[in-house]
């Protein structure tokens, strides 16, 4: 096996805490799944798995800080939570790519949605900042979100009344800046 292979599969022990787990409990049946040699395996199998852990947990708390940038007002609503979440999110994905911290919020985003949260006005916001991440990405020069709750008022409070929000991103060019408008209906309108 090469460098390359070698590398990827330090990069799934790192960041794949029941592989890692089940390696070091049976480095042989896994370096077999994982197509190590036996020398391979054995090598793999002598690093210390108490550094290894230590190494994916730091690797996993600057994952949590970067994404913690990138969803600000959903990280200070969530306050606690919000770690809980990533954590268990941060074992089931792993970012790809040369923009991967932006890739990996939005990754998170679409997973806290999928989750029940309370206020209901918090699938609002964490939306609200996921569609400003996708707003700068080069290709999209428009894009349009609506909200049930105002979208500048969320996190102020828990009780935040309903009002349908239509909120807009838009860019003449691929180059140019992101604007923003956000328009508001009245509350009534959106009781469903």
């Amino acid at each position: 096996m090469g460098l390359v292979q070698t590398q990827q599969v330090l990069a799934q022990l790192y960041t794949n805490s029941e592989l890692r787990n089940r390696f070091f409990a049976n480095p042989q049946t896994v370096g077999a799944e994982l197509g190590l040699s036996e020398a391979e395996t054995q090598q793999l199998a002598e690093i210390s798995a108490q550094q290894v852990n230590i190494f994916a947990n730091s690797l996993k708390w600057k994952r949590l800080g970067e994404v913690r940038e990138l969803l600000p007002r959903t990280a200070k609503v969530l306050g606690k939570n919000f770690n809980d979440l990533f954590w268990r999110y941060a074992e089931t994905h792993i970012p790809q790519g040369i923009k991967k911290h932006r890739e990996d919020a939005i990754a998170f985003a679409n997973f806290i949605q999928q989750q029940d949260i309370e206020p209901a006005w918090v699938s609002d916001l964490v939306r609200y900042e996921k569609t400003w991440l996708l707003a700068y990405e080069s290709h999209r020069c428009l894009q349009v979100c609506w909200f049930r709750y105002p979208v500048d008022k969320l996190g102020s409070g828990d009780n935040i009344p309903r009002q349908l929000t239509l909120a807009i991103w838009w860019r003449l060019t691929e180059r140019s800046r992101t604007n923003f408008a956000k328009i508001y209906f009245w509350a009534a309108s959106c009781d469903s």
